[in-house]
């Protein structure tokens, strides 16, 4: 398969196809004339590995507001695919930069927050420090996803009690699907209460 296959099959561009393969998220090898190819089984492999799901879900009423936060733009391609592939009534905004994300936060307060720890200028810590103080962070759910051994972690402070900590190396997406719909169901049923 070409980058542009495999970027078309999943609706993201090819340079986050190229950014997989050096990643090794595909496996891919160069051509002599330097374009990139990735195997059928690399590919299926990596549909499935990710735990992404692509059978329709049960309608809900309700939308979640979800911002991720993560300087690498590969998994925020690979977040905004494995959301939308969930079928799910979630709006999901992305930002490389934590105090785009901070700003964007304190004007309009999301149902959850998906971080990465390490970023560059403002990191996830001081991040969930300044939502802290702000009162804000008790409002929102919490999904932490970093390459931080809990050591690391609890060295530069730890993380909130109700955070979701998942690794980078694996993220179980299916998990992640059924917490989301469980703040769905939660969302729908204040919704129907009101």
């Amino acid at each position: 398969m070409t980058t542009h296959d495999v970027a078309q099959k999943l609706g993201v561009t090819i340079r986050s196809v190229q950014l997989w393969v050096e990643q090794g998220l595909l496996e891919g090898w160069k051509t002599p004339g330097g374009h990139r190819r990735i195997t059928t089984e690399s590919f299926d492999r990596f549909v499935s590995s990710q735990e992404i799901d692509i059978t329709p879900s049960v309608n809900v009423d309700a939308q979640l507001r979800v911002v991720a936060v993560e300087d690498n733009e590969a998994m925020l391609k690979l977040y905004n695919f494995t959301v939308q592939s969930w079928q799910l009534p979630i709006k999901l905004d992305c930002f490389t930069n934590g105090f785009e994300a901070l700003i964007n936060i304190t004007q309009d307060i999301p149902d959850a927050l998906i971080i990465d720890l390490n970023m560059p200028d403002m990191d996830g810590f001081a991040m969930l420090d300044a939502l802290n103080k702000s009162n804000i962070l008790n409002q929102l759910a919490i999904i932490v996803i970093s390459g931080l051994s809990n050591e690391e972690i609890l060295s530069r402070g730890g993380l909130p009690p109700r955070a979701r900590m998942y690794s980078k190396d694996q993220i179980p997406f299916a998990e992640m699907k059924e917490f989301m719909r469980g703040l769905l169901d939660n969302k729908n049923s204040l919704k129907a209460k009101n």
